[in-house]
């Protein structure tokens, strides 16, 4: 048992207390007393929006009242992140938001529709997350520092896919060049899928990708790691080493979490951050995260506002060092 699953469990009594109705001060309204909207800023189908789904229903059964997912993609999430800030602030109204929504688009977009702290309630981390540096399996480079070795010895002549301008996975690369001083090209795709197949077809170098998608490869030979992202090795490849471990400073690690548009009420923000807490503990839940290539990481809604100020922080120089702008 994970030291973070004994700290759930020995929290679950105390969390129990808090998960009665809660009843508006000098009113009569219970909440909740009619649906809750769940707003999943992604296309069905992908990680995160899995990560929705696998939250929603437990929160609805513990709450009494449906948790309707409603999905609202565009722009890498900001699209429905900025629909999310309009909504009232009244508990009915939550959402997913990630690192690329709220630390890296609100520098990405001339206007992104929204204050990443100003205009959102924080409610609770869900988890963290990294990337993998992935090559084909027959390529030459079999460490990190192969792979700039050639870089440093003929700039611009490795390249790099991504999901487009502006993802998580093309600011994972910008980061990776700029530590370790090489010059390596970045080619846009439209979704990490057709990026991955250019690099299986041999006219990418490299990528980072998530574990969820790159695992499989690994294991069936298509692929060969590199190195993870994260500030200590991969759980499930002990023997891979970090980045860091070769460009010093190198780290990327991603968040998701529940927000709320901003004016939720103490007590219904801590009522909803306790579900989410609550949803968390489902042994399926973290399995299926798990899977997923997430670490189930819960936290209050003070360390999750904390961590949307460390990233605006971070990705902020970067963008503007790289002098990336999406348009």
């Amino acid at each position: 048992m994970s030291i973070k699953r004994r700290i759930f469990i020995g929290a679950a009594p105390a969390l129990a207390a808090t998960l009665g109705p809660w009843r508006a001060a000098g009113a009569q309204e219970i909440y909740p007393n009619k649906p809750i909207k769940f707003i999943a800023p992604f296309p069905p189908g992908g990680p995160l929006d899995a990560m929705a789904r696998l939250i929603a229903p437990r929160m609805q059964e513990s709450m009494g009242q449906p948790v309707v997912i409603e999905n609202i993609g565009g722009a890498g999430g900001s699209i429905g992140i900025a629909r999310l800030s309009k909504m009232p602030g009244d508990g009915y109204s939550i959402g997913l938001g990630h690192t690329a929504t709220f630390g890296m688009a609100p520098h990405l977009f001339k206007n992104v529709g929204y204050d990443a702290v100003a205009d959102f309630t924080p409610i609770g981390r869900i988890c963290d997350y990294v990337n993998l540096l992935v090559v084909r399996a027959d390529s030459p480079f079999r460490t990190t520092a192969d792979l700039l070795a050639a870089a440093r010895a003929k700039p611009g002549t490795i390249n790099y896919g991504s999901a487009g301008n502006g993802s998580s996975n093309h600011l994972s690369g910008v980061l990776f060049s700029m530590l370790a001083k090489a010059n390596m090209v970045h080619i846009p795709y439209r979704g990490s899928a057709a990026a991955m197949t250019d690099l299986l077809a041999g006219t990418l170098q490299f990528m980072f990708d998530a574990p969820n998608t790159s695992l499989p490869l690994l294991r069936s030979g298509k692929l060969h790691v590199l190195g993870a992202t994260g500030r200590t090795r991969h759980r499930l490849l002990p023997d891979v080493p970090t980045i860091g471990e070769t460009v010093p400073g190198y780290e990327v690690i991603g968040w998701a979490g529940v927000v709320a548009p901003r004016g939720v009420p103490a007590p219904i923000q801590r009522r909803l951050s306790a579900e989410l807490e609550k949803a968390l503990l489902a042994p399926e839940v973290g399995e299926r995260l798990l899977g997923l290539g997430m670490d189930v990481n819960y936290s209050r809604p003070e360390e999750l506002a904390r961590l949307v100020r460390r990233d605006l922080a971070l990705w902020g120089q970067v963008i503007n060092v790289a002098g990336v702008r999406i348009e």
